[in-house]
């Protein structure tokens, strides 16, 4: 793991009790995916038609003007790394390197990605990444679904958007929407030719239900800025569109990232509460109390009306009649929701992972729902209120990956849950 992640405590705890090996199926999995996506850096995807000014965008969001134009390669990344080194990959898997920048080297025939690594710090948490969208109508959609599996944030580049980018746009999943965001690049030009303010009267409403927001940029004021004199000009860089492109952007990352930790808080109290045999604190254990028999007699008569009194708790809290029924018939609920999912995955060429997780996220609502209709005292409802609870906390991890790997334990989790309300009902 690099240096820059170690600064926060929450992703240090994480991955020192992973590596004990001491965590139970399936947390130890779940614990290992959420410890990857925290390390991993936001992938900030800037999209687009061809020529719509992509590279020079990241260009001026990264401050580094070291890209250039790769007409030909269908990817440029910009990452962290130890030195200057730009790399070109091939079909074929094969790897060309070259000491220094993109912007200085010939593409080598046949490239598919092209990845500059600077020694950038700020790099360390984000990653920008370059995908053009070519061809036909259909392959340009496969491309935009593909920019969008790996994307935390999408920026797409446009003068216009026309009704082609449009279309295209229409068919991205709301979830990537909601982090996502229209530079009209080129302000400058269109300023000059008078016609930036239609355009941005054109498509504010059209931005309002599909973006963030609109942001017109010129980039080369932007780049200019930047590295033109010895510090930042905050009038060049304001007015340039920049400052007010980059402020929202910074501002998602952070959030995402905070929320990320969150994430990881709620997956330790829950790793603490189910599994007691785990030393999540790393301190002391719990250690089960001691029971030492005696023939002392006064002792006996002491453990005698302890039993008594342990007879009368029992009777106490024993489970409402209503209550058994619901959480019986959340049993049959949940395992005819689990049954669905599985069959729709023995059925499908290719497992739809977001349509899972929404089918279980369901069921979990609709456990809760029934829950509610329980008497509030009753013990056994009220231990599974707070494991659903959990459950679905446990759901927003797995939401975040939205892999076909967070589908099936999103479905293990219903079982896991189902198996719990047995327990609760027997």
């Amino acid at each position: 793991m690099n240096h820059a992640v170690r600064i926060n405590p929450v992703i240090d705890r994480l991955e020192n009790i992973l590596g004990r090996g001491d965590v139970p199926a399936p947390y130890d999995r779940w614990g290992a995916r959420l410890l990857a996506h925290l390390t991993k850096p936001v992938q900030v995807v800037v999209t687009g038609l061809a020529g719509s000014g992509k590279s020079t965008l990241i260009e001026m969001m990264s401050a580094q003007p070291v890209i250039g134009q790769h007409v030909d390669v269908p990817v440029v990344e910009l990452v962290y790394g130890e030195k200057e080194r730009a790399l070109f990959e091939r079909q074929d898997g094969s790897l060309t390197s070259f000491s220094g920048f993109l912007k200085d080297c010939d593409c080598p025939e046949g490239a598919i990605r092209a990845r500059q690594e600077l020694p950038d710090t700020k790099l360390i948490g984000q990653n920008f990444v370059e995908i053009g969208l070519f061809g036909s109508l259909v392959e340009k959609r496969a491309i935009l679904s593909s920019a969008c599996a790996r994307a935390d944030i999408i920026i797409w580049c446009s003068q216009e958007f026309s009704e082609e980018e449009q279309h295209l746009w229409a068919g991205v999943p709301d979830e990537i929407k909601d982090h996502s965001f229209l530079a009209l690049t080129m302000a400058d030009r269109q300023l000059m030719r008078d016609v930036l303010s239609q355009n941005i009267a054109r498509l504010e409403p059209i931005v309002a239900d599909e973006f963030m927001g609109l942001y017109p940029v010129a980039t080369i004021q932007g780049i200019a800025a930047q590295t033109s004199g010895e510090g930042l000009n905050q009038a060049l860089w304001t007015s340039s569109g920049g400052k007010h492109l980059m402020d929202p952007v910074l501002r998602q990352i952070r959030q995402g990232r905070g929320a990320d930790i969150d994430q990881a808080r709620i997956f330790l109290d829950r790793l603490a509460a189910r599994t007691p045999e785990v030393d999540v604190e790393g301190g002391e254990g719990p250690q089960a109390p001691v029971l030492v028999a005696t023939d002392d007699p006064d002792t006996g008569k002491e453990s005698k009306a302890a039993a008594i009194a342990d007879d009368v708790a029992v009777e106490a809290v024993a489970p409402d009649e209503r209550s058994v029924a619901l959480l019986s018939e959340a049993v049959d609920m949940l395992q005819h929701h689990a049954r669905k999912m599985l069959y729709d995955v023995d059925q499908s060429i290719e497992l739809d992972a977001d349509a899972i997780l929404s089918s279980c996220s369901e069921a979990m609502s609709s456990l809760a729902g029934m829950l509610d209709m329980t008497p509030v005292n009753d013990p056994a409802a009220k231990g599974m209120r707070e494991d659903v609870q959990e459950g679905e906390e446990m759901l927003m991890l797995f939401q975040l990956e939205r892999s076909e790997e967070a589908a099936l334990d999103a479905v293990t989790l219903l079982l896991q849950m189902r198996k719990e309300l047995i327990d609760k009902v027997v």
